[in-house]
């Protein structure tokens, strides 16, 4: 009776260790599972945006993400391209905005139309304040036919050429008033802190059996100064986006 006594324990106590380890574990491991997948998926994102421009490591936390961007900055327009790194002088970001469209009516009955872009250049400080390094802004105004003034899209980046520390900001624009398929002026701008380089010209349109038309581009003399490097980048960041396409 007591042998009976004690197996019916024994199994009892079995049953009981056995429903511990199959319950409560599984609960945590399914926590922990997910927790570290969206961990590794932020870590991954944030590590190919900051290593894509700077396999140099002169450059930290790039993130072109706009809704990222700290610091109280004071732009005009609305925002529609922007980026934040740290480097030597601390942490910055460039902001790329647009107005909308405005239209006046003349005497006559017919309308005319202009827009604004501007970029600016901020260096944050630690309290959030921020200080305006560089500003740009161009204009189409008085246009009586399509207006076009937009960033072209993707083409901002944020390099450090020469390896100095300071990094390089460029994007480009396009620009026009016109009634036909003519080709766009094309800007593009680079910075680095106060200094400022261009390229302008026109954009290549390719049309069924004609062309193409444009593709002219002028350097500005404020390349002479500058390391070789910018130079070469921004003639190749140039092509890359020269074309325009017309839905």
């Amino acid at each position: 009776m007591k042998d009976n006594i004690f197996i019916i324990l024994l199994i009892s106590l079995f049953l009981i260790s056995g429903c511990s380890k199959n319950n409560a574990p599984l609960t945590e491991k399914k926590e922990t599972k997910d927790s570290s997948s969206v961990t590794a998926n932020v870590n991954k994102e944030s590590a190919g945006a900051e290593t894509k421009e700077n396999a140099d490591g002169t450059i930290s936390g790039l993130k072109y993400d706009v809704k990222d961007i700290a610091g109280k900055l004071l732009f005009d327009g609305n925002i529609v391209a922007g980026a934040q790194w740290k480097d030597s002088k601390g942490l910055n970001a460039i902001i790329i905005s647009e107005t909308r469209e405005t239209e006046k009516k003349r005497p006559g009955g017919e309308r005319s139309l202009s827009k604004k872009l501007f970029g600016y250049g901020f260096i944050i400080g630690e309290n959030g304040n921020s200080e305006e390094v560089w500003k740009i802004n161009d204009l189409v105004e008085n246009c009586d036919f399509d207006l076009t003034l937009s960033y072209v899209e993707k083409s901002l980046s944020v390099t450090d050429l020469d390896r100095n520390g300071i990094a390089e900001t460029t994007f480009l624009y396009k620009l026009t008033c016109r009634s036909d398929v003519s080709p766009s002026d094309l800007k593009l701008m680079m910075h680095e802190g106060k200094e400022k380089y261009a390229i302008r010209g026109t954009m290549i349109v390719k049309l069924p059996n004609e062309g193409p038309y444009g593709g002219e581009m002028k350097v500005d003399k404020s390349f002479n100064d500058a390391p070789k490097e910018f130079l070469d980048y921004a003639k190749q960041h140039w092509k890359k986006f020269q074309e325009e396409k017309f839905n």
